[in-house]
């Protein structure tokens, strides 16, 4: 199973940006009714870029002004770790919150073959808002906590995360094959 972690890839610029304009004051991020297939667990996002599958005809695939810079941090940790891919299919900024559950349902972000990229923007309050990814027998391959500027990447498996019980998680999400 394909899983890499790197804390040291972002420039100062990218972690000027993270800090000042995604953890800034002013960032919108739009509420979401389920954080995994109808599980009723409402988080904030703020989409980069429209799920592959989700683009009408006629529609743009980015729906952010914020996509360059974006793309730029992506692209800065792809090449960084050799890592080659023909598309990014979806990015997202998730900001999870204490909502009443513990923790979103299991599930993959496609249903077809990828890979996923998590980077970690704040230090939460509750480190153990963490990420579990299973192996193919649905058991516990990796438990990552969350740290500021780290990221993973991992093939498509079966994922889960907690929900912070007090503060908040902000990472950014992004598929590609």
């Amino acid at each position: 199973m394909f899983y890499l972690e790197d804390k040291k890839f972002l420039s100062k610029k990218q972690k000027d940006f993270i800090t000042n304009i995604i953890l800034g004051e002013d960032f919108p991020f739009y509420i979401i009714k389920n954080a995994a297939y109808n599980d009723g667990c409402d988080f904030l996002s703020h989409i980069v870029k429209r799920r592959h599958e989700d683009i009408k005809e006629g529609e743009s695939e980015y729906n952010s002004s914020w996509h360059p810079q974006v793309c730029d941090i992506l692209y800065c940790f792809l090449n960084k770790n050799k890592i080659k891919f023909k598309k990014i299919l979806r990015i997202a900024f998730n900001l999870t919150f204490n909502n009443g559950h513990i923790k979103c349902d299991l599930h993959e972000d496609h249903t077809y073959s990828h890979k996923q990229i998590i980077i970690y923007l704040n230090n939460p309050l509750d480190r153990e808002s963490k990420t579990v990814i299973l192996d193919k027998n649905k058991k516990v391959f990796k438990e990552i906590k969350p740290e500021q500027y780290k990221a993973v990447c991992f093939d498509s498996h079966l994922h889960y995360h907690f929900f912070p019980k007090k503060g908040k998680r902000v990472v950014l999400i992004a598929t590609f094959n």
